[in-house]
């Protein structure tokens, strides 16, 4: 009892991702690999090799608070002269617009960016202080920024100048004379007279471009970087990048150094309104201070009075001290009428003068002020960051105009104060000058002239004094931060061209890229590549596997029957086997879905193999349409089956002997007009009949069954079906109607033979065999399975049978 073939799906593959195909599809197709590497690295080298280099430079800054009380310490309640910062404000700061364009207006040496241009025009090297040539200019607005000025250096006297790079404008000029033309004014100096040589050798090509000292500060605020080392640190690291790292140390140490004179001198603020103020005051006192001396010294001289009566005296002390309270209330009149016209006129510098410098000492009010002052300053730090719609500035807005309201209440109440007690003043003054009058009129006229002279010196003296105490204060004053390291070369590092990621990046990108390219186009490909494509479209069972027939004839198995296409048509025969069984004379008919597929090729071949193992085989060319079999043998097709079928030529005409022992062949005949109605006829069935008598295999090479309907017409007839699928080109839709066949009740067997396999070639994986390596043969072989005498390869991803 012969045992059953295994079913062929027993040992199908998971669905899953195929490693060993991938594997063999990128081994079979390295040249991309090499291409795509040798690509990316040239691209990396040429990066590497002349890409202009980036480094960075960093610095150290420490940002405090306010150790001094300062002003608060002189004017008790002036708490608007403490600093209260902000780390993140302070760096907003660092990075505004405000700031940096003070830093360009300091760094003139920026506004001229050099550039050293390479002998082949590629590579370019920045220049800051190392170009051998400084253009000298009197004012930028004379100038054409952004405007590309070429230079090329002829001697050590002379100069070529191109615009833009136009060589319609080229001018040879010496250096040190004024060029003053296309938008321009300057004139071009060697930087060492003395020290330089010009040196043929070098490409002595330069261009520099002027630059917007607006547009510098915008550049380099953008890519300045300012960070706290730590989280809850206050000492931050700026860093900035560019090419070359002189120039940008250059420019982190000057904003440092503006950063804390802009500290140093927003803390000042106050106290130089404070003084101001007092100085506007003193301008006035000053004046009646001297007018009095003046009229109190020649009323002496002219009355040559030395001293007064003692009532004189008693009067003059009370007269004094009611003025002085008096003086008093009118400095705080003044300080609240100031107070009014800043609430007013809403001003927000936050630079309010403390009440305690007038001598007001409403505690309600000095913490008003102080609050206004600090909400100022906040709002004036973050506007320099903030757009005036931001949420923050609208709440510091709101806070501001309450505290504003508030002020203004106080204020106008402080005023009606301060006016009535004036007039409560005046009143006791009257008294005092009723008591004046009963003196003798020269004494009368001194203690008065006297009262003046007290008065202006009193308020002169305080005001003097107040002065001195703000002068002292704002000369007190530190910056409230501090360098702790300078920009230098020495903490400088190169960023780019990073030489070792950009090769890594182009090795990666040099695999990876024709590893997507080679997967998408599997993943899109339609056509037919290995076992898994047929059996995804098909239930029909794959019975073996056909190599590309290099050699140089259509019957390879009977001019080389030890080639590995040989072998292939071994191991499709040895398959067939399982199909036909103990079937006697088994009709074969072979057949493909469109044509070129193979399906002649393979039917020729065939039917040689089964000729060449000592079975009487015989192959009908049934392709009455396009008939091509007696084309591979070599013979006359004048008559042939069609011949047969319409009764003009017998049976044994038909039937002629190859020059292969036990192969016989029918060829197709003539084309004739009605190729289905001849197949269909009664003959037809005739003729197989006669033919099973004396042959033991019949081959039939039928037509393209997508294409016309005669290839089913001989399924009565037939035993099993081949199905010639070729590699990379059939289409995976037509094993649609492969499958749709395989569950026709009408036909009793259908196989699969998968043709024109490249073993070495684009998709390698999948369709191999087992003979392909390792084995000897000439007419005997050994396969080896684990089914006994039956076995299955998973090398050959078939069946066969041992045989001898």
């Amino acid at each position: 009892m012969n045992p059953q073939p295994p079913n062929f799906y027993e040992y199908a593959e998971d669905e899953g991702i195929n490693l060993k195909r991938y594997i063999s599809l990128f081994v079979s197709n390295w040249y991309w690999f090499a291409i795509a590497l040798f690509i990316a690295i040239s691209i990396a080298y040429g990066i590497n090799r002349w890409s202009e280099k980036v480094y960075t430079v960093s610095s150290t800054l420490l940002i405090k608070g306010n150790q001094d009380a300062g002003l608060s310490n002189i004017f008790p309640g002036s708490d608007s002269y403490r600093s209260q910062q902000n780390l993140k404000n302070e760096i907003g700061i660092l990075k505004s617009f405000r700031l940096n364009e003070m830093v360009m207006k300091r760094l003139p040496e920026f506004y001229i960016e050099y550039t050293k241009v390479g002998k082949r025009g590629i590579a370019e090297t920045r220049m800051y202080k190392q170009c051998p040539f400084i253009v000298v200019y009197d004012s930028l607005q004379y100038q054409t920024q952004g405007r590309r000025v070429d230079i090329r250096i002829l001697s050590e006297e002379k100069y070529r100048l191109e615009i833009n790079g136009n060589r319609n404008f080229s001018r040879e000029l010496s250096f040190g004379e004024r060029f003053r033309e296309m938008g321009f004014d300057f004139v071009i100096k060697l930087r060492d007279r003395e020290g330089f040589r010009y040196d043929p050798d070098n490409s002595n090509k330069y261009y520099f471009v002027f630059t917007n000292p607006a547009a510098l500060a915008n550049r380099y605020r953008s890519k300045l970087s300012v960070a706290p080392i730590e989280e809850d640190a206050s000492l931050v690291r700026l860093s900035t990048t560019g090419f070359v790292p002189e120039q940008e140390a250059d420019y982190l140490n000057m904003l440092m150094d503006v950063y804390l004179e802009f500290g140093l001198e927003y803390k000042n603020q106050t106290a130089t309104q404070t003084i101001d103020f007092i100085e506007d005051q003193l301008g006035s006192i000053s004046d009646s201070l001297r007018r009095a001396e003046s009229e109190l010294e020649n009323f002496r001289l002219y009355n040559k009075l030395i001293d007064i009566s003692r009532e004189g005296s008693a009067i003059q002390s009370k007269l004094e001290s009611i003025d002085a309270e008096r003086t008093k209330l009118l400095m705080q009149k003044s300080y609240y009428e100031y107070l009014k016209d800043y609430i007013d006129s809403r001003r927000e510098t936050g630079d309010i003068v403390a009440p305690s410098v007038m001598g007001v000492t409403d505690q309600l009010l000095m913490n008003m002020v102080n609050q206004l002052s600090l909400l100022q300053q906040q709002k004036k730090k973050l506007a320099m960051n903030l757009s005036e719609s931001a949420e923050p500035l609208r709440l510091l807005e709101s806070n501001i105009e309450t505290v504003r309201q508030a002020m203004r209440e106080n204020v106008n109440d402080g005023l009606m104060y301060i006016e009535r007690t004036i007039s409560e003043t005046d009143r006791r003054l009257q008294e005092v000058d009723r008591e004046i009058r009963k003196l003798p009129s020269t004494e009368r006229q001194m203690i008065n002239i006297q009262r003046k002279f007290d008065l202006n010196n009193t308020v002169y003296t305080f005001l003097l004094e107040k002065r001195a105490e703000a002068g002292i204060a704002k000369a007190s004053n530190v910056s409230d931060n501090r360098i702790i390291d300078n920009a230098s070369t020495y903490n400088t590092s190169r960023i780019k061209p990073k030489e070792k990621q950009n090769l890594t990046m182009a090795i990666f990108l040099g695999l990876l890229i024709p590893l997507i390219g080679i997967m998408l186009i599997d993943y899109l490909n339609n056509k037919v590549i290995d076992k898994k494509d047929v059996e995804r479209g098909t239930k029909a069972p794959v019975i073996g596997y056909i190599s590309h027939n290099r050699l140089k004839t259509e019957i390879p198995v009977i001019e080389n029957p030890g080639s590995t296409i040989a072998e292939s048509f071994r191991s499709v025969r040895t398959s067939l086997k399982y199909f036909i069984k103990e079937i006697k004379c088994p009709v074969i008919s072979v057949s493909s879905t469109i044509t070129a597929e193979g399906k002649t090729f393979v039917s020729a071949n065939l039917a040689a193999i089964m000729a060449m193992s000592g079975k009487r085989v015989l192959l009908i060319g049934l392709d009455l349409r396009k008939p091509r079999i007696h084309k591979i043998f070599g013979i006359n097709s004048d008559g042939g089956i069609s011949n047969y079928l319409i009764g003009e030529e017998s049976y044994d005409d038909v039937i002629i002997k190859t020059e292969t022992d036990n192969l016989w062949y029918t060829p197709s005949g003539p084309v004739p007009p009605n190729p289905a109605e001849l197949i269909e006829s009664p003959k037809m069935e005739e003729f197989i009949k006669k033919a099973k008598k004396e042959f033991d295999y019949i081959i039939i090479d039928t037509p393209p069954v997508a294409i016309v309907t005669d290839a089913l017409l001989v399924s009565p007839l037939t035993d099993f079906y081949i199905f010639v699928v070729r590699q990379r080109y059939t289409s995976k839709n037509t094993l649609d109607l492969i499958e749709e066949l395989h569950n026709n009740e009408n036909i009793k067997s259908i196989g699969i033979v998968i043709n024109d396999i490249s073993i070495s070639g684009y998709y390698g994986y999948g369709l191999r065999y087992g003979y392909a390596f390792g084995y000897g043969y000439n007419y005997g072989y050994n396969y080896y399975g684990y089914y006994g005498k039956y076995g299955y390869s998973d090398d050959a991803k078939g069946y066969y049978k041992e045989e001898s």
